[in-house]
């Protein structure tokens, strides 16, 4: 679905050009440690900076040959660090930049635990708030919840675990998880977390001085001697009958 062909940048922030895919129905996990290049690799998916080096391609097409228009239908980007200058409420903050009717509005703030919030100024919630209703809106913007969508796009965010407890982080990522498998969606994450990553990714890849390094299931690539030797972090892997994944604990 989308399709990085030898694409990268050479001048800095680099990113050194790879060729890989991110497919329908699948949620991808970039991890690394600050600094490897995970939001600027997040940029050149999504279009918002162009590839100095090879091309990103979408449903076959390259990104540069699409409308924003119908990009914006196909693509949506959830990015970091949300500023918000007015203060809409919930419900118009969530439908602004799609068609989509009351009902898919209402869908969308239910699935992200805001519906009693739907009149609330953005400017009186919480970051996390602030965040989950960003996600909210980018859903609605792609259909991902219309009862009738079967091929729901391509979803990248920004670390969209950043700002929420840990509840709301495992109903964000199940949700993901669940629209990537039921609703064929192409589902791409960066995230700091590493065990979330390893919980919930079907594939993860790993980058560190803005390469990729690892790709592969996480069990593949979240190796513990691996972790520590990138990320400078002493780290424990532990073993549970309740996991296939691998769950990384700090050392003390």
């Amino acid at each position: 679905m989308l399709e990085l062909r030898c694409a990268g940048f050479t001048s800095v922030p680099r990113l050194t050009p790879f060729s890989d895919r991110l497919e329908a129905g699948e949620l991808l996990a970039i991890v690394g440690p600050n600094g490897a290049g995970k939001s600027t690799l997040l940029s050149l998916l999504s279009g918002f900076r162009r590839a100095e080096r090879g091309c990103v391609r979408l449903d076959g097409r390259p990104l540069a040959d699409w409308s924003p228009a119908r990009l914006a239908r196909r693509r949506a980007l959830v990015a970091q660090g949300i500023s918000l200058g007015f203060d809409w409420p919930l419900q118009d903050l969530v439908a602004l930049g799609s068609d989509a009717d009351p009902g898919a509005v209402q869908r969308a703030l239910a699935a992200l635990d805001l519906l009693p919030l739907a009149e609330r100024g953005v400017l009186s919630l919480s970051g996390g708030e602030r965040q989950r209703a960003m996600i909210a809106r980018a859903l609605c913007q792609l259909g991902s919840l219309e009862p009738t969508t079967q091929d729901a796009g391509v979803l990248l965010l920004d670390e969209p675990t950043s700002a929420l407890d840990i509840g709301q982080q495992q109903r964000l990522m199940r949700l993901l998880r669940g629209l990537a498998e039921t609703r064929h969606m192409a589902i791409c994450c960066v995230l700091h977390d590493l065990n979330l990553a390893a919980r919930f990714a079907h594939r993860v890849w790993l980058l560190q001085h803005g390469e990729r390094i690892a790709s592969g299931t996480p069990g593949e690539v979240l190796r513990a001697r691996r972790l520590e030797a990138i990320f400078d972090a002493q780290l424990d892997q532990l073993h549970s009958t309740h996991f296939t994944t691998p769950v990384l604990a700090l050392r003390l």
